[in-house]
Parts: structure tokens; sequence; C-alpha cells
């Protein structure tokens, strides 16, 4: 006969079975399909503002090095 402890169980579901009976007949990651159109538009925003936030970091670092050259030389 099998030991009745378990020692990662104690009579919770995991995985598939927890999932289905938390959504609820919802769609499993978001809610409704509008809800994602917006999350995925406004992630896009999103990375457009980091793209360019890089952008002006790098020119901002390459104005700075050629002002550097610049004094080392002319120095």
């Amino acid at each position: 006969m099998a030991p009745s402890y378990r020692p990662y169980g104690g009579g919770e579901e995991h995985g598939d079975a927890q999932r289905k009976k938390k959504g609820g007949g919802r769609w499993l990651w978001g809610g409704d399909p509008a809800e994602m159109k917006r999350r995925r538009r406004v992630a896009g925003y999103k990375a457009y503002r980091v793209e360019g936030k890089v952008k002006a970091s790098i020119r901002r670092g390459l104005s700075w090095m050629k002002a550097k050259c610049a004094h080392i030389i002319h120095s």
C-alpha cells in the first residue's frame, strides 16, 4: 500500500487542472481578445520608447567621444 503522505501534493490540483478551474470560460491568459490587442499595442509603444532611448544614448556617447578626441588633439 502506498503511503498517504504526499510531500509535494497536499491534495491541491496543479498544472492544467488548476488552470481550467480558474479560467471559468474566459480566454486563458488575459481576458477577452480586445484586451489582448490592447496589451500588444501598449507593449509596442513601450518597445518604441526604449528604442528611442537607446538611440539617444548612443548619439550622446558618440558626441562625447568626438568632443573628447577633439579636445585631446587640439590641446
